[in-house]
């Protein structure tokens, strides 16, 4: 088939500024495949203080911003649909994910949607792969609603507005460690710009995984490389969030919970352990 290239902008990946906008074009390959185009930024603030490695995090938005993007752009979805996740596995070789000395980490994402399940005509549950390379292999599994079929699951939820409720200025509160067990609070900042681009309804998955994957870290002393997170409910903003993980060496099993409600579950796996202990989260 003919190339098809398509540049992108913010409003494809459902981010409010351009800054955090990390997809700049995709193209298509075949009815199911695509390839989009990813800028990281060495300035991010996930990369501070010392931008070497590309982060786990960042890395899963991209991808997340390459779905929906493909979505939107590329399948002609309508800007206002919903892409929500339930459940992302990712794998990095975080050796191959380093960013130059100047400038940006470029590369491009391969996209292939797997499996499309339709509702009434449209695209509702999607199956979608991921490779960047070598140093990326990754999956989503998503659900796609209307704005309208969105409000009506979420009509009992409070959006957020432009007042900030919540200002914690670390992530993990009180990580303690016991064992084999790791425990913490979850820390939301409302103002941060990443996790809270534009307005939502409940606490970002990006924010959860970031956690699980900075209590991880806390425990066994190295970043993770491999994470896989589903999300059986919403978590609701403004409810204290409590993570808790069993450990096993270097892997660990995160349980993230609202009240007796478990809001996401979390495996993540490290490459090996990092001399001199636990990191700083």
């Amino acid at each position: 088939m003919q190339t098809d290239v398509r540049h992108l902008d913010h409003s494809a990946a459902h981010r409010s500024t351009r800054s955090e906008l990390l997809v700049s074009q995709l193209t298509q390959r075949s009815d199911a495949d695509w390839e989009v185009d990813l800028s990281l930024p060495r300035s991010h603030w996930l990369c501070h203080p010392s931008p070497g490695l590309v982060p786990l995090t960042l890395t899963a938005e991209a991808l997340r911003q390459a779905g929906l993007a493909v979505c939107v752009a590329g399948l002609g979805m309508d800007p206002s649909v919903h892409f929500v996740i339930s459940a992302l596995s990712a794998h990095t070789d975080r050796e191959q994910l380093v960013f130059p000395r100047f400038g940006a980490f470029e590369c491009t994402a391969a996209v292939s949607f797997a499996e499309i399940v339709y509702r009434k005509g449209l695209p509702h549950r999607l199956e979608v792969g991921y490779t960047i390379g070598t140093a990326v292999t990754a999956h989503i599994s998503a659900q796609v609603l209307s704005d309208l079929d969105y409000r009506v699951v979420r009509r009992g939820a409070q959006a957020l507005g432009d007042a900030v409720f919540e200002h914690a200025e670390t992530l993990l509160i009180d990580p303690v460690r016991t064992g084999a067990s790791a425990r913490a609070t979850l820390g939301v900042n409302e103002a941060d710009p990443f996790f809270f681009d534009h307005p939502v309804d409940h606490l970002p998955g990006m924010l959860l995984l970031h956690a699980a994957a900075a209590l991880h870290e806390h425990a066994t002393g190295a970043p993770a490389t491999t994470v896989e997170i589903t999300f059986p409910a919403f978590a609701e903003l403004r409810v204290p969030t409590h993570l808790h993980a069993e450990i096993d060496k270097v892997s660990s099993r995160t349980t993230i919970s609202q009240g007796d409600r478990s809001v996401a579950n979390v495996f993540a796996k490290s490459a090996g352990v990092l001399a001199g202990g636990a990191a700083h989260v």
